[in-house]
């Protein structure tokens, strides 16, 4: 297997790396920093190329080893920000993913493709949901939901490509070699307020689930779907316990020694939404302050391959590596 990784700097990207590498593929990591791993632990060869630009925005030798000679492909590129701006999602979710696919079709010796895309495709989806349904009337929270449901939407279309999907919730535990966590948006970005006590409002208080995942078993699972001889599938894949938001946000402030103050007031809600900046409450995280969608129970018994194994505790493990590297500021102290 001759592997591209297309968004390969990312945190998930660098993670399907290290897996490939564990399972003796020869991994090229495509990004616009064309980081090249290096040190313990890390796996691929970088590559300087720009996801949304024909040809992967490659040239020369590079180019021609992609086209002759790769034969999977694992799609982990585009903005994580869950408060992206409408122009970003559309512009690298949708158009970018159009001019991926195209390049995709040039790749002579191609046999499988792997598109990363996001339970939160769901948005604000009523009812049962399983792995097949992609559009059930929902509205979306956000421009990166939408964002997201587009580029699914265009690899589901993609009939001609040999792609299956993989859907993943909010993805933690400490990052591979040379990577960084983000704490500037998603549920991460709620740790500064909550470190220095602030109460959030949360209905029944957090106790929904966010459907997490820890990063080597979301790695794990987009390479056994590298593998599942169907295609034109897609899965599902989180955290099997179900940890609710309260619980994944107790265990990231247990490294501070804190206890984030989650409360159940209704009418909370729209005084921290009017002045979330001032209060240092991060306004995405009040979108997704009620119960999110309900997947079906069946949803994981239709993964291709052995179902993988969380690393350790690792949402704990994950307050523990931001406290020690620094990752968490504004008033919050170790």
């Amino acid at each position: 297997m001759k592997l591209l990784v297309v968004g390969g700097s990312g945190y998930l990207g660098r993670a399907v790396a290290v897996a490939a590498d564990r399972a003796g593929a020869q991994t090229l990591s495509l990004s616009r920093s064309g980081y090249r791993p290096a040190g313990p632990g890390a796996a691929g060869t970088g590559l300087v190329g720009d996801a949304t630009r024909p040809g992967f925005g490659l040239s020369g030798a590079a180019l021609d080893e992609v086209r002759e000679e790769v034969t999977h492909v694992v799609l982990a590129f585009g903005s994580v920000r869950w408060d992206c701006a409408p122009s970003e999602a559309l512009a690298v979710h949708d158009t970018g993913m159009r001019t991926v696919l195209a390049s995709l079709r040039r790749l002579r010796a191609l046999t499988r493709v792997v598109h990363v895309s996001s339970l939160l495709v769901l948005g604000r989806a009523e009812g049962l949901v399983g792995n097949r349904e992609l559009f059930v009337g929902q509205r979306f929270r956000n421009w990166y939901e939408y964002g997201k449901y587009c580029a699914e939407r265009r690899v589901r279309d993609a009939g001609d490509l040999p792609v299956n999907i993989v859907r993943l919730g909010p993805v933690l535990g400490p990052p591979p070699a040379g990577a960084a966590l983000d704490t500037s948006h998603g549920l991460l970005a709620a740790l500064p307020y909550l470190l220095t006590g602030g109460p959030v409002h949360l209905d029944r208080r957090g106790h929904y689930p966010c459907y997490v995942s820890e990063v080597g078993s979301a790695a794990q699972v987009i390479m056994n779907a590298l593998d599942a001889p169907s295609t034109g599938q897609t899965w599902s894949w989180y955290d099997p316990d179900l940890p609710t938001l309260a619980q994944v946000y107790t265990d990231l402030c247990a490294a501070w020694g804190r206890i984030p103050r989650l409360v159940d007031v209704p009418a909370l809600r729209p005084v921290l939404r009017l002045a979330s900046r001032r209060l240092g409450v991060i306004p995405e995280l009040l979108d997704y302050s009620r119960p999110w969608f309900e997947l079906a129970p069946d949803v994981l018994s239709d993964l291709p391959g052995d179902r993988p194994v969380s690393g350790g505790d690792y949402v704990t493990t994950t307050g523990r590596h931001l406290r020690d590297r620094g990752r968490v500021m504004a008033g919050a102290t170790r």
